[in-house]
């Protein structure tokens, strides 16, 4: 039985010609997502510099499809062919945020790191910025590994368990991120006296987390129900708290000189409990429309922010128009067709006053 996805109305435009374009390569379109979602929709980096300066600006892209795009490529790839769930892909995608905030930036250590700000020095223990390290691994693991693939699945059903590299494409991969790594670990340059031990220490969590993922059950965030537990409107809101809950807890915290272990222990307990509570309440079926809202819930806060930090050169609305535009054709399309999947149930129930042997 063929799976029906989202087809885009055949008429003019460059928008509509973008989206027939990914739509036929589907691999850039995941490559795209990842770092788009992190970097070029949050503002972590800026949009102004394609105009100020575009050979400058290339050369971060670059940098950052080298570094997100294997982790993206490489995670989902082991999730479809370890045929395991959403569960493992967020460990493996906190072992990539290890990697490439701990291995490659550094923000992970480094208390003088532009982009840390006071968390450098609230909760900094032992070499590691640790309230930035909870936060920010968890980031990773759901905006930069997880939505990408998410969203893949929902734009792409028909591939949502195909692979889309070969065994020498995950070579490439491997090899691409481990360059990329080394290259931007030396413009960085942090190389305190415990860096060694430091990305020892770091090596093997992400190791035990890439293990942790393959052994764990496929079924662990799975749902217990056919349908939906709540309308649309309630995975919206869930995914709309998710981004702040972290960032305002984190930013109260510091303010407050909180003991550091509760905000550590706070972020992994809310972050774990809306993600369990989302996946639980999801449904199997009929449940598209709801994974639609729920990634726009995610996505919005991270467009306020990216326009925030963006205020004085906003060009990132251009990429926040495309974002509403490509979520509201998703919306419409799978909202028509859980709308006629309904119909159908109900053509086949049977009528007031028949013979309920006729019921499917």
């Amino acid at each position: 039985m063929s799976t029906w996805y989202p087809q885009v109305t055949e008429r003019k435009g460059r928008v509509v010609q973008i989206i027939s374009y990914l739509k036929a390569h589907p691999l850039l379109c995941l490559l795209i997502l990842s770092p788009g979602i992190p970097e070029y929709l949050s503002g972590s980096s800026n949009m102004s510099i394609l105009v100020l300066n575009p050979p400058v600006f290339f050369l971060l892209l670059a940098a950052n499809l080298a570094l997100y795009g294997p982790g993206v490529i490489l995670i989902r790839e082991a999730k479809i062919r370890w045929n395991k769930g959403w569960a493992s892909v967020f460990l493996m995608g906190a072992a990539y945020g290890i990697v490439e905030e701990g291995l490659a930036l550094r923000t992970l250590f480094n208390p003088a790191s532009s982009v840390v700000g006071n968390l450098g020095v609230y909760g900094h223990w032992l070499g590691v910025n640790w309230v930035w390290t909870v936060g920010l691994v968890i980031f990773h693991s759901v905006f930069s590994i997880g939505l990408p693939i998410f969203i893949f699945g929902l734009a792409f059903p028909d591939l949502k368990s195909k692979s889309l590299v070969s065994t020498k494409g995950i070579q490439i991969s491997i090899l691409a991120l481990a360059i990329d790594c080394v290259l931007l670990s030396i413009l960085v340059n942090y190389w305190p006296a415990e860096i060694g031990s430091l990305l020892l220490l770091s090596s093997i969590v992400v190791a035990l987390l890439v293990v942790a993922a393959k052994k764990l059950p496929a079924d662990f965030l799975k749902s217990v129900r056919a349908e939906p537990r709540w309308r649309p409107r309630a995975f919206f809101l869930l995914g709309a708290s998710f981004f702040p809950i972290g960032l305002l807890a984190g930013g109260f915290a510091a303010g407050a000189n909180l003991f550091p272990p509760i905000i550590i222990v706070f972020d992994i307990i809310v972050s774990l409990w809306i993600l369990r509570l989302v996946f639980r309440s999801m449904g199997t079926r009929l449940n598209q429309t709801h994974k639609v809202a729920f990634v726009f819930g995610l996505i919005s806060p991270i467009i306020i922010f990216g326009i925030a930090a963006s205020a004085s050169f906003p060009l990132v609305i251009m990429n926040d128009i495309l974002v509403v535009f490509f979520s509201n054709k998703m919306w419409k399309k799978w909202k028509a067709w859980t709308f006629s999947q309904h119909y159908s149930l109900m053509q086949n129930l049977p009528k007031f006053g028949s013979d309920r042997s006729s019921m499917p």
